[in-house]
């Protein structure tokens, strides 16, 4: 055979066999491939509406995890239509900063339902040694920080994750979907692992950040790639000099059918727990009083965690009541985090037309397993979306900082805004339900407490000095009747104790004769204790002020002790693990030094009764209350804030000061009037009103 002919054969017959192939190739695809109106869900079965999403990364071609089952309607060979979502790698990134000449926050957002990881705040600190070695040396905090975590904790950080395990509850995360076709009962979907889900992270930049989750429909992952049916993109937004964060959640309907989409969106939540001695967190939520259009305040404290099912949702309320529910947030006693679901329209305060639905759960920490927290959602019900690319936007205010009454309510006070008053943020400082802590008189306090630390140059350890000396001018006139008042009662205990023997037996007629004697002496029994009874106001007020008031969280009165007002003294701790009954952890040196004063205070204060006058029970009686007052003071005030045991400390110092003047001054008096008292011996017979009489002997009668 001709080799030319041969080689033409040869040449014929591949190119036959390529194009045979290539026809096979191109009758399977279109024998697998759906018609294009397949890819909305609106032709899916029932079975695979429901299963979750497969989410894989970029480099899996894993099948679907969900079963599915092929429709009655098409042909048994005919492979079924899958839900498929986002591919894409897990990925953290941060936006705004922690110089303190710019952002007050920094956020630590994370691609996992595109949450919050950590919410971070400048100019406050986890623990007192963070701070001092911050402001001392910035550049080298860091470095100190990786090479010591066990004693330099970063900064404070207001939202956290919440659960253990490589799939977290983030704050601010997409938590669930569900998608559904109007008048097409069939075509329902949902996925309640939103949160778990890997979204993409579209764009980043120093003050915000995109990122967005795709739904697409298909027999496999490279068809339902040509078919997206859902897009969800997530925004956030930084300012300067702003504790609020502009959020917004975009749902856009890429399919050719209508849509009405469901969506649980998380709020904030792992805020962490402030108080070592109890549980002072909250979660609070506002609601609008339609007759006043006032905003009403409602706190559920850490305690009805306790009553709460776990992992359960707790319906709160709904923004299309007639008292609309138009914020929620998750508090501490010091830091908190509101998130706000804006209005669609300008010139009010709730929005009705996403008819949210609050909830609140009980959930349990994943850092202190025995114990729980809560976690906040919203749920928007129904969002209509028309067919060919119509697209909703949800807008939120979230603000992380710290609930400083000023900021809430003064327009002239640093970063304040209108809308938190709007909102009455300042609703969320518990004040406590405690005897005489009422708003006003802490509020008082603490603005006190203001101007005094203006005048020690920012040291509130000093101002609360100077508000002992004020107080104890104050009380001066009052402190002084009632040393006076108690040394003349000193004087004519004898005579008291005589009473008491008389009418042992008539309590009546004791107190009155009692009570004769007071008023003949000119002495009131109650000014004794009265100086104390008045001060007690103060001390509630200042208690409560230090468990409300952020500026005086690690506030300083000295270097290297009482660098905390808002918290014990702590001289020195040691590992908790050997923490003793009533005491803890820590050398509390201030309670020692109260106690001190309490017993100088007791021993210089006059008894009613001498102890030379006083029988033997109530001698050992008034001894044993000069060693129980000062025992019991340690106990109560030893892990108190040590901005109230200093105040205690100083003004009962004050006290045993001004008792010792006061009574110098009364002896000296006393010693004065009686050498002033002089005795001169006339001639002649003395006045017969001063005469002594003559004894009478046993017959004198008197005449006429």
């Amino acid at each position: 055979m001709d080799t030319r002919r041969l080689a033409t054969v040869v040449l014929i017959f591949a190119a036959a066999m390529v194009v045979f192939v290539l026809y096979v190739q191109q009758q399977k695809k279109q024998h697998q491939a759906p018609p294009s109106t397949s890819t909305a869900p609106a032709g899916s079965n029932p079975a695979a509406a429901s299963a979750p999403v497969t989410d894989k990364p970029a480099t899996m071609a894993a099948p679907p995890v969900e079963a599915t089952t092929t429709p009655a309607s098409t042909p048994a060979t005919s492979p079924a239509v899958k839900w498929y979502g986002t591919r894409a790698k897990p990925k953290d990134v941060s936006i705004g900063g922690l110089d303190p000449n710019g952002f007050l926050l920094q956020l630590q957002l994370s691609s996992l339902g595109a949450g919050i990881r950590t919410a971070k705040l400048t100019d406050y600190f986890v623990t007192v040694a963070d701070k001092k070695l911050y402001y001392k040396n910035p550049s080298g905090y860091e470095a100190a920080r990786v090479a010591e975590p066990d004693k330099y904790k970063g900064h404070y950080s207001v939202l956290n994750p919440l659960g253990g395990g490589d799939k977290p509850l983030l704050p601010l995360a997409t938590r669930g979907l569900s998608v559904e076709v109007p008048g097409q009962d069939d075509a329902a979907f949902r996925l309640d692992d939103l949160a778990g889900r890997t979204w993409e992270l579209e764009e980043a930049t120093p003050d915000s950040a995109r990122l967005s989750y795709v739904f697409y429909r298909g027999t496999d992952w490279d068809h339902a790639c040509q078919n997206p049916v859902l897009k969800l993109t997530k925004t956030f937004h930084l300012v300067q000099g702003d504790f609020s964060v502009a959020v917004s959640l975009k749902v856009e309907n890429l399919s050719k059918v209508p849509l009405r989409v469901s969506l649980d969106q998380l709020g904030p939540t792992g805020v962490p727990r402030e108080d070592p001695r109890q549980d002072k967190r909250r979660v609070a939520y506002a609601r609008q009083n339609p007759e006043d259009q006032k905003v009403r305040i409602t706190l559920k404290p850490a305690k009805d965690l306790a009553s709460l099912p776990l992992d359960q949702d707790i319906a709160l309320g709904s923004s299309d009541e007639s008292n609309p529910i138009l914020w929620i947030g998750h508090l501490d006693k010091f830091f908190g985090a509101i998130l706000y679901l804006v209005p669609d329209s300008a010139g009010r305060l709730s929005a009705p037309v996403w008819r949210a639905q609050f909830y609140v759960q009980a959930v349990a920490e994943a850092a202190q397993p025995p114990s729980r927290t809560f976690l906040t959602g919203v749920r928007i019900p129904a969002v209509d979306l028309p067919a060919g690319g119509a697209a909703k936007e949800i807008h939120w205010s979230l603000f992380i900082g710290p609930k400083k009454r000023d900021l809430f309510s003064e327009a002239s006070a640093t970063h304040s805004k209108e809308l938190y008053r709007q909102l009455d943020y300042a609703g969320t400082i518990d004040f406590g339900g405690a005897c005489c802590s009422w708003a006003p008189l802490t509020i008082g306090m603490m603005w006190l407490l203001e101007v005094f630390s203006k005048i020690a140059l920012g040291n509130y350890g000093v101002a609360i000095i100077l508000l002992v000396f004020l107080v104890r001018i104050a009380l001066h006139p009052l402190t002084k009747r009632s040393q006076v008042s108690m040394m003349k009662m000193q004087k004519f205990a004898p005579q008291m104790q005589k009473l008491k023997d008389k009418y042992a037996d008539d309590k009546t007629a004791l107190n009155r004769e009692m009570m004769q004697v007071y008023k003949q002496q000119g002495v009131t029994p109650l000014l004794g204790c009265l100086p104390m009874v008045l001060q007690m106001p103060i001390w509630v007020a200042l208690f409560t002020a230090l468990g409300v008031a952020v500026e005086l969280r690690h506030a300083a009165f000295l270097p290297v002790w009482i660098t905390d007002l808002a918290g014990p003294d702590a001289l020195f701790t040691w590992s908790p693990a050997h923490a003793l009954p009533m005491i803890g952890n820590t050398f509390n040196l201030l309670p020692i030094l109260l106690t001190v004063a309490m017993f100088f205070q007791t021993k210089m204060t006059p008894q009613m009764t001498p102890t030379s006058a006083a029988s033997p029970d109530a001698a050992r009686q008034q001894k044993m209350m000069q060693y129980m007052m000062p025992v019991m003071m340690l106990v109560f005030f030893y892990n108190t804030p040590s901005g109230l045991t200093l105040y205690i400390m100083a003004s009962t110092f004050a006290g045993v000061a001004e008792q010792m003047v006061i009574r110098r001054h009364i002896q000296a008096r006393e010693a004065a009037a009686a050498a002033a008292e002089t005795t001169i011996d006339m001639p002649g017979k003395a006045a017969r009103g001063n005469r002594p009489k003559k004894p009478k002997g046993p017959f004198w009668v008197k005449r006429g």
